[in-house]
């Protein structure tokens, strides 16, 4: 018999590179608009969001 991993095990690394493409696309429409962030405030918002997620 086979065993079955985890699902969670498998979700994990897919929803970091999910968010990470979300990220880069989110500025790279930023950069088309002209729209800047200072690093700070990226860090600030990552916080946030790393907070949100528990």
């Amino acid at each position: 018999m086979l065993a079955a991993k985890p699902q969670t095990v498998a979700e994990t690394p897919d929803t970091a590179k999910l968010e990470l493409y979300r990220l880069v696309g989110e500025g790279y429409k930023a950069m088309q608009d002209g729209r800047t962030s200072t690093i700070e405030e990226v860090r600030e918002k990552i916080n946030k969001r790393r907070t949100e997620r528990g």
